[in-house]
C-alpha cells in the first residue's frame, strides 16, 4: 500500500473517532468525569495514529535493493528482520530489510544505520527522557512518572540500562565529550573574574567498614565488627567566571557562567584536581581575567595541593568566610561559654571586624594570645584556643576580606558547596542508598554537565558519538 493511502486510510479512522468523542462531549450535561475520560479516549487514539503512522514513515524509507555495497563489502538482502522499539505512542514493531555477505558474518540493516537505531531499543527522545530523569531520580520512580505519560513506558530495567551506558559512554570517552563541549558550549570568559575551587562530601559506598555506634548485644543477632557501608569522600569540582560589581560596597560579583566536575572518592580527589586545573588553564588561555581567585575551606589537603599547583601560584587564596566565621564561634564559646552574652557580643564585634576592617585577622591572634595568657595551660579552654589560634594564624594570608570585598570579589565558597549538595548529596545520599563506585561515577558523570547547563551539548555530543561508535562496529 502506498504511504498516502495508508494515511488517507488512517485519518480517516481518526476523524471518525474523533466526531464520535465530540458527540460525546458536546451533549451539554458534561462532567468532571466526563471530561477526563474524552481526554483519555482523545490521548489513546492519538497514540495509535501516531504510532501507525511512525512505523509507515520509517518502513518507507527502508529502500529495496536486492544487494548495497557498504565500506567496499557486497551485502545480499536476505530477509525481512522485525525489531521492537519504544516510542512515544509505545512500542512498536518495525520491518526491516537484512542484508549480509554471501559468505556469512556480521548481518547490515541499513534501516537501523539511517534512524540511528543501531544497538538502541528506545528511540532518542525516550532514551533522553529515561537518562535525565534518572540522572535526578531513581529508575523506580523515573518508571512509575514515565508510565503516566507515555501509552507504555520503559521498564525499570531499561531505564538501569541506557543509563549505565551513558554514564559508562562519557567516562570511556570523557576527553572527546570535554573537547565537544568546548566547542559548542564553552565557558563564558567575558568576565572580570575568574574562581576556582573544589570540595567533598562523605557519600555511602556499597563496601565493607567498620561499623558505627554500640555493638547489637540480643540474642540471634550476629555479632560482626564489618558493616555493608563505607562512608568516603567524594569531590566536586568548580571553574566559574564573574563580573564585577559597579558598586563593591553595595552590590556583590555576578556569576556569568559555570563548569562542575565530579568524582567518587578517591586519593586526594586526583581526577577532579585534574579537572578543575583543566578547565582553569582553557579559561585563562581563551579569556583575559583582572583577578583570578581560589576559594575554599579551610582543609589542609586542599589548600597544600592548590600551593603545590604552578597554575594557582597567580590566584588570590581566600578561605571561605563563613568557615571563618564558624572558627571565631567556636572561639568565642572556648572563652566565654556556649550561651553567655559575653561570647555572641564578641563574635559579632570580630566578626564584624574580620569582615569589613583591613588587617583584622592580625589584631584578632593579638587579642587570642593575650587572652590564652590568662588561662592555666592544659585547660580544656587553653588547648581550645591553641587549636583556633593555630587555625588562623595557618589561614591568615587567605583572610584579607576586606580588601577582597573592596575589590568586588566574592569571598564565600557557596557555589561550591552547594553543588557538593545538588550534585552529590540529592542524588547519592538519599535514604537506604548504598553505591559502587563505577555506579556512582555513571551518575556524576551525567550529574556535573547538567548542573551546569550544559546538557543539551552533551546530549548531542552523545547521540552522535554512540550512533559513530555503532556504526564503525
Amino acid at each position: 500500500m502506498e504511504f498516502t493511502e495508508f494515511l488517507d486510510g488512517q485519518l480517516d479512522l481518526f476523524r471518525q473517532r474523533l466526531m464520535k468523542l465530540a458527540e460525546q462531549l458536546g451533549s451539554g450535561d458534561l462532567t468532571p468525569e466526563d471530561f477526563r475520560k474524552g481526554f483519555g479516549e482523545l490521548k489513546k487514539a492519538t497514540g495509535e495514529l501516531g504510532a501507525a503512522s511512525f512505523v509507515a514513515l520509517v518502513e518507507q524509507s527502508d529502500g529495496s535493493a536486492s544487494e548495497i555495497v557498504e565500506d567496499g563489502s557486497i551485502y545480499r538482502h536476505k530477509q525481512v528482520s522485525c525489531k521492537e522499539w519504544l516510542t512515544p505512542w509505545g512500542k512498536v514493531e518495525v520491518r526491516r530489510r537484512l542484508y549480509q555477505q554471501d559468505r556469512g558474518g556480521t548481518s547490515y540493516v541499513p534501516l537501523d544505520h539511517r534512524c540511528g537505531m543501531v544497538g538502541r531499543f528506545m528511540t532518542p527522545d525516550i532514551e533522553e527522557v529515561c537518562v535525565l530523569l534518572g540522572t535526578n531520580l531513581v529508575p523506580a520512580e523515573v518508571e512509575e512518572a514515565l508510565a503516566r505519560v507515555y501509552p507504555e513506558g520503559p521498564s525499570r530495567k531499561a531505564i538501569q540500562k541506557v543509563l549505565a551506558k551513558a554514564g559508562a559512554c562519557i567516562e570511556a570517552h570523557a576527553d572527546d565529550m570535554e573537547a565537544a563541549l568546548n566547542r559548542t558550549a564553552p565557558l563564558n570568559t567575558r568576565g572580570d573574574v575568574l574562581v576556582a575551587g573544589w570540595d567533598g562530601s562523605m557519600v555511602p559506598l556499597r563496601e565493607p567498614a567498620p561499623k558505627r555506634g554500640r555493638p547489637a548485644e540480643r540474642p540471634g543477632v550476629r555479632n560482626s565488627n564489618q558493616g555493608l557501608t563505607a562512608w568516603k569522600e567524594a569531590g566536586v569540582g568548580m571553574v566559574a567566571v564573574y563580573e564585577l560589581p559597579l558598586d563593591p560596597a553595595t552590590q556583590d560579583a555576578k556569576r556569568l557562567d559555570v563548569r562542575y566536575c565530579a568524582h567518587m572518592p578517591e586519593p586526594k580527589m586526583v581526577h577532579v584536581v585534574d579537572q578543575v586545573t583543566d578547565l582553569a588553564h582553557k579559561a585563562l588561555h581563551k579569556g583575559t581575567f583582572d583577578y583570578k581567585v581560589f576559594i575554599a575551606d579551610g582543609k589542609k589537603e586542599i589548600w597544600t595541593t592548590v600551593e603545590k599547583h604552578p597554575l594557582f601560584s597567580t590566584f588570590t587564596p581566600i578561605l571561605d568566610f563563613y568557615h571563618a566565621a564558624t572558627h571565631l564561634s567556636t572561639v568565642a564559646e572556648a572563652m566565654f561559654g556556649k550561651k553567655a552574652k559575653d561570647a555572641d557580643r564578641w563574635y559579632k564585634r570580630w566578626r564584624h571586624k574580620l569582615k569589613h576592617e583591613p588587617g583584622a585577622v592580625k589584631g584578632l591572634l593579638r587579642s587570642l594570645q593575650r587572652y590564652r595568657k590568662l588561662l592555666s595551660r592544659g585547660s580544656a579552654k587553653h588547648q581550645a584556643l591553641t587549636r583556633e589560634i593555630g587555625y588562623f594564624l595557618a589561614n591568615r594570608n587567605k583572610m584579607d576580606y576586606a580588601s577582597y570585598q573592596s575589590n568586588g570579589l566574592p569571598i564565600g565558597s557557596g557555589p561550591i558547596e552547594a553543588a557538593c549538595k545538588t550534585i552529590l548529596g540529592q542524588r547519592l545520599k538519599r535514604s537506604g542508598m548504598r553505591w559502587t563506585r563505577t555506579g556512582g561515577q555513571h551518575v556524576l558523570n551525567l550529574r556535573a554537565p547538567l548542573k551546569s547547563n550544559r546538557w543539551d551539548a552533551l546530549w548531542d555530543w552523545y547521540l552522535n558519538h554512540t550512533t559513530k561508535l555503532a556504526e564503525a562496529a
